[in-house]
């Protein structure tokens, strides 16, 4: 994988040039009190060699690479046990139920919860969610795609989400595959804050696509 930035955005993981400079990622210049998520550590960065089994796995069903990523994602928070040990549910990003070719996230979450064979983490079990989506809505990983036009999307698909355990007064990590502006973890962690009364909202993804990509 190839790995973050020495300087990276202590927000969205994005690589910085210098220790001090500033984001570029508009979301990060926002005040703590209007962004509805803390900071979202990735993995590594979209690229070569994570983008394509991410690619084929998403989008091409292939499910193997799910055991994949459960481990990585594992492995993380055992690296960062310090980091995370005050988070009290950990959670997939809902996709819809009709997904083609599968739902991606909760394959995912499935393989992790599979792999935290010692019960370390508190991974919400697959059998019992605790969001998930009702139907699809408007895509908008689309690289061209504006600002304006990810937040409505994110806003989208945040209020075709339905709460199914109470999250109330929790810490969340909220897991994703890739993070491009974090509109969508700034408007799910609305809800889960604003509806859900959640303490805060972090998010981990696999990957962290860079500027310009």
């Amino acid at each position: 994988m190839r790995p973050l930035a020495e300087h990276h955005c202590a927000v969205c993981s994005q690589s910085l040039d210098a220790p001090d400079a500033t984001c570029r990622n508009k979301i990060c210049r926002w005040s703590p009190e209007r962004r509805c998520f803390t900071r979202v550590d990735a993995l590594a960065l979209f690229a070569h060699p994570l983008e394509q089994p991410i690619k084929r796995f998403k989008y091409d069903g292939r499910k193997g690479w799910s055991k994949v990523f459960g481990r990585l994602i594992v492995g993380w928070l055992e690296e960062h046990r310090r980091q995370v040990a005050d988070i009290d549910l950990i959670i997939g990003n809902p996709t819809a139920p009709d997904r083609v070719p599968l739902q991606h996230i909760e394959t995912i979450m499935e393989s992790a919860y599979t792999e935290d064979t010692l019960d370390q983490w508190p991974i919400a079990d697959p059998d019992s969610p605790v969001l998930t989506k009702k139907y699809e809505t408007k895509k908008s990983a689309s690289g061209g795609a504006q600002w304006a036009d990810k937040l409505q999307a994110a806003e989208e698909h945040a209020k075709a989400l339905r709460f199914h355990r109470s999250v109330e007064g929790k810490r969340i990590l909220l897991i994703d595959d890739v993070f491009t502006t974090g509109a969508t973890f700034h408007t799910v962690g609305k809800r889960l804050i604003a509806e859900g009364k959640a303490t805060e909202v972090r998010g981990l993804v696999l990957a962290r696509v860079p500027f310009g990509s």
